[in-house]
């Protein structure tokens, strides 16, 4: 598919699994010269001073363990690391959200302009792709941007790793990859109890739960060196219980539901908060 050798690697993550045509031609909608993005991204990678964290995420399913990792982009920017996380928008992502904001409503927003006034953005993916051509669609996006200095995988897929050691190397980006277990099952989101979820007081059951996704975000923390597993495990659980995943998600909610209502789409807005 590309010219440069060394593109030919990201076709090949997923293993046995290539780019479909229909990919193809959602890619040339939306980069004029994908292979220039790329390689411009590269080169200027190593001049940026940002330094961002790119979250693809396949797609959660109701009742899947992997839910929890919707909450990663807020624990990242309670730490102060610019985030931003891509998955597809299926049922148990808009349940969630749209407790908090009309989610469904599409906004044409400038990504920078959201990460450059709460550190964090919500690329929420229509449902048109299939799991792998979605996983190399976001991967792509996250490559593309040259602000990008580490790419968490968080997916069931079965990847290459030494095809990813090898974009690794080429882009001069750190990839991380974190497994999911399709059959690791919690309880309906529909039914969450968010208040007990994010906040101080909870029964035995939203403990046990509270730990649980504590532990799978810590894998975000760990991976990349900052803190061993059990640091990272009782840094995130002390997020869940401080109200400090809610402050950082209603903030997030808040300034989503201000454009939509002023219907802004390409200017940053000033947030009272």
């Amino acid at each position: 598919m590309f010219v440069t050798e060394s593109l030919n690697r990201i076709p090949e993550i997923v293993e046995q699994e290539a780019f479909s045509a229909k990919l193809k031609k959602k890619l040339a909608q939306k980069f004029v010269n994908l292979e220039a993005t790329l390689l411009r991204a590269k080169v200027l990678r190593e001049l940026s001073k940002e330094k961002a964290n790119y979250i693809v995420q396949s797609a959660i399913q109701p009742e899947q363990a992997s839910f929890a990792y919707l909450f990663a982009p807020f624990i990242l920017g309670n730490l102060n690391q610019t985030t931003i996380y891509h998955t597809q928008a299926t049922v148990p992502v808009l349940i969630l959200l749209n407790r908090y904001y009309q989610v469904e409503k599409k906004l044409h927003l400038k990504v920078d302009d959201v990460l450059q006034a709460l550190n964090i953005y919500l690329d929420l993916h229509d449902t048109d792709l299939d799991e792998v051509d979605f996983f190399y669609y976001a991967l792509l996006n996250a490559l593309c941007r040259a602000d990008v200095a580490q790419i968490y995988l968080i997916t069931h897929l079965k990847l290459d790793a030494q095809k990813i050691a090898a974009v690794e190397q080429f882009f001069k980006i750190k990839i991380h990859l974190i497994s999911t277990d399709p059959s690791d099952k919690i309880m309906n989101c529909a039914e969450l109890n968010m208040r007990q979820l994010l906040f101080k007081n909870k029964d035995q059951s939203y403990i046990e739960l509270c730990e649980k996704l504590s532990k799978l975000n810590a894998q975000l923390l760990s991976v990349n060196g900052s803190y061993n597993q059990e640091q990272a495990t009782q840094l995130v659980e002390d997020m869940f219980y401080a109200e400090h995943i809610y402050e950082k998600l209603s903030v997030y909610a808040e300034y989503m539901q201000t454009c939509l209502q002023n219907t802004v789409s390409s200017h940053p807005v000033t947030l009272l908060v």
